[in-house]
């Protein structure tokens, strides 16, 4: 048995990065990821994180125009896939500026050839190391400005999850902002208890959480109106929910926009917070 050195990219094991890279319609993934995606091509866990990254986007967006947020940080960004945050930012403000951060070997290979130069940063520390994390931000972004970090389909990988935000939480100063979408087991609970399973099956633990356990992960911040609520249902564009008369959800041409009917349930709660002042 072939013993592979350690910190190099292992095609044969799926990660959560590459699978999303599956979900969105990327292209930086291998034959493993694909068949773990289309082992859950039929769960509702898909249409949640893809959905999770509209509502992010839309985030950046609303923020970016009602809130004179230039200055974004995304924990666990993943792969690129556009429009991602800095592009959203640099189109509303000629000072934006966005830090991401992830720890999986192949985001790292392209964060450190693509966001090597100002106003784009990218460093592959460990989100649970919080004190570093912490160190970063305050490297790259103006501690005194507006600053939104954003977590997007990341808390569900770890497993204290909730602690290690309060953590983070802790140290960053009043007024910031936090992005949160978290995929949960309580509408479809079969569903994306079963999509848990194979994840782990893979070797990528996964912790779908319930509405009360997101909600005291928000504890420290005030929410904008109405979050926690599903992605798909924060913002939506006008006529979102318009399916033509033919039964099937509408093409939106907006790459924020959601895709998801606003009638139909979705496994996953979004929110977004503003860090409260003591």
């Amino acid at each position: 048995m072939t013993t592979r050195p350690p910190n190099l990219i292992d095609p044969y094991q799926p990660t959560p990065a590459r699978l999303h890279s599956v979900f969105l319609g990327g292209k930086d993934h291998y034959e493993p990821d694909e068949a773990l995606a289309e082992a859950l091509s039929s769960s509702t866990i898909r249409p949640a994180l893809t959905e999770s990254r509209r509502f992010t986007r839309r985030a950046v967006e609303y923020l970016s125009d009602h809130h004179g947020v230039s200055q974004f940080v995304e924990l666990g960004c993943g792969l690129p896939h556009a429009p991602n945050i800095h592009d959203i930012a640099e189109q509303r403000s000629d000072t934006a500026r966005t830090l991401y951060v992830d720890s999986d070997i192949l985001v790292a290979t392209h964060g450190r050839a693509m966001l090597h130069e100002p106003p784009r940063f990218f460093t592959d520390t460990d989100f649970t190391d919080t004190a570093a994390i912490l160190s970063d931000i305050t490297t790259v972004m103006n501690m005194s400005a507006p600053l939104a970090v954003c977590v997007s389909g990341t808390a569900e990988w770890i497993s204290d999850a909730p602690a290690v935000l309060a953590a983070l939480t802790d140290r960053l100063p009043a007024g910031t902002w936090l992005v949160l979408t978290h995929v949960t087991d309580e509408f479809y609970p079969q569903h994306i208890r079963a999509a848990a399973e194979t994840l782990r099956r893979a070797g990528i633990p996964y912790h779908p959480r319930g509405r009360d356990e997101i909600t005291a992960m928000l504890a420290q911040y005030q929410l904008l109106q109405p979050g926690p609520i599903a992605p798909h249902r924060w913002a939506p564009t006008p006529n979102d929910d318009n399916d033509g008369g033919d039964g099937d959800v509408v093409r939106q041409v907006s790459a924020t926009a959601p895709r998801h009917r606003a009638a139909w349930d979705l496994s996953a709660y979004a929110a977004i917070g503003q860090r409260c002042r003591t």
